[in-house]
């Protein structure tokens, strides 16, 4: 029987992106549930994936978090939280960066709490 692959630090990265996303979706059901509305700027963590190092916030509203939220390849990291390696820029905003992961490691990002698909 051969030995399990170990991942590498890309789809660790990657991985751990997807755990960053996790605690910002409950953090944005919790909002919800408060009723919070659309417009009002809410605190998230940097998904940028770097394990036990990034203690990033970012500050975006529900409305702006939704959109990111449209793909589970896409991320929210704050400027120069960039990893070219993983990811390519497909937004820039004042507060946040979008990210979106490369074909190599999107299977490692696609247990979106959501559902939502890869485009």
């Amino acid at each position: 029987m051969g030995e399990p692959r170990r991942q590498s630090r890309n789809e660790r990265q990657a991985a751990n992106e997807a755990v960053f996303r996790e605690v910002n979706e409950r953090r944005a059901a919790l909002n919800r549930q408060a009723d919070a509305p659309q417009s009002e700027v809410f605190e998230f963590v940097c998904e940028c994936g770097v394990a036990g190092a990034c203690t990033g916030r970012i500050e975006m509203t529900l409305g702006e978090y939704d959109v990111i939220r449209r793909q589970d390849d896409r991320f929210a990291v704050l400027a120069g939280h960039e990893h070219p390696d993983v990811e390519r820029v497909v937004e820039r905003h004042e507060r946040y960066v979008v990210v979106d992961k490369l074909p190599e490691v999107e299977e490692f990002v696609e247990d979106d709490p959501r559902g939502a698909p890869s485009r």
